[in-house]
């Protein structure tokens, strides 16, 4: 397969796994099953690329060059502040750059879903699921909202854990549509294609790093059956109108003097491309 044809699966993967509702928060609870998800055809080898003191475990390609092998090693431990293993060492973009707004079209008045019935015995998994959220301090409890969504609460193949969705269509709809202009898929993997090294880099629970406008959080509050009660989201979430575009915007504004000259970025997904095959880390 080359450089194009795996290109062309990870943006038919995005657009597969990233839909309107759901929020998708990646697991960081089970540090033995990170990068598990990562698809390669080659077989892997986990390496730890910490000083010792924190385990900081990542994957190599097993059939790599020995030689190379030790310089990609080396390279990952040189950067290792780069990556985060938790929520908590991802501090979030500053709101002078970004942050994101939900603005309403006028007509439009702030509408409350009706709470929806849940099967009881969900209960105490999405309470977990909510609780998950609250100490990543992604949301927090809500008072007097005018906008209230409902959670679409969708099981986790494997684990029986929830995963929380929200409800914002009728939010979405009162929104007006962002039209910063999105990249062109064909076009940014016609421009990262035919370079003999190409490093791909994925935003883990990307949309969260970036803030809600202050003034914009509470129309983002979501009701959960039962006991477990009323939040709102204190940072972008998957689902929010828009959210994509927020995304885009703040990426081109961090690597704007590099786009399309050693990567590319389609959203979450950033490509870092190089002619030749010694290792740099140019960004």
């Amino acid at each position: 397969m080359d450089n194009r044809e795996w290109l062309q699966q990870r943006l038919e993967h995005y657009r597969s796994h990233h839909n309107d509702m759901c929020e998708a928060i990646e697991d960081f609870d089970d540090i033995s099953k990170l990068g598990c998800g990562f698809t390669s055809a080659d077989p892997l080898e986990e390496v730890d690329i910490g000083d010792g003191s924190i385990p900081r475990p990542t994957f190599v390609n097993k059939n790599l060059d020995p030689a190379f092998k030790s310089e990609l090693i080396k390279l990952l431990k040189e950067y290792v502040d780069c990556f985060a293993w938790n929520y908590h060492e991802m501090p979030g973009l500053s709101r002078e750059l970004v942050e994101h707004r939900l603005p309403i079209k006028s007509g439009f008045r702030p509408y409350k879903q009706p709470t929806r019935r849940f099967n009881p015995e969900i209960y105490d998994r999405v309470k977990e699921e909510i609780n998950r959220l609250l100490e990543a301090k992604f949301i927090r409890p809500c008072r007097y909202a005018e906008w209230i969504s409902n959670i679409v609460p969708v099981e986790k193949k494997g684990t029986g854990k929830i995963r929380v969705c929200i409800d914002f269509r009728n939010l979405n709809r009162a929104t007006p549509k962002d039209e910063y202009p999105m990249p062109i898929a064909d076009m940014l993997i016609d421009a990262a294609s035919g370079h003999r090294m190409i490093s791909f880099l994925d935003g883990n629970a990307g949309y969260n790093q970036i803030f809600m406008a202050e003034e914009d959080i509470s129309k983002t509050a979501f009701v959960c059956p039962g006991f477990v009660g009323l939040f709102e989201w204190i940072v972008m979430t998957f689902g929010l109108k828009n959210a994509g575009a927020t995304y885009q915007r703040a990426m081109n504004l961090i690597f704007h003097d590099l786009l399309g000259i050693i990567l590319e970025v389609y959203i979450d997904d950033i490509v870092v491309k190089s002619a030749g095959s010694v290792l740099i880390w140019p960004i």
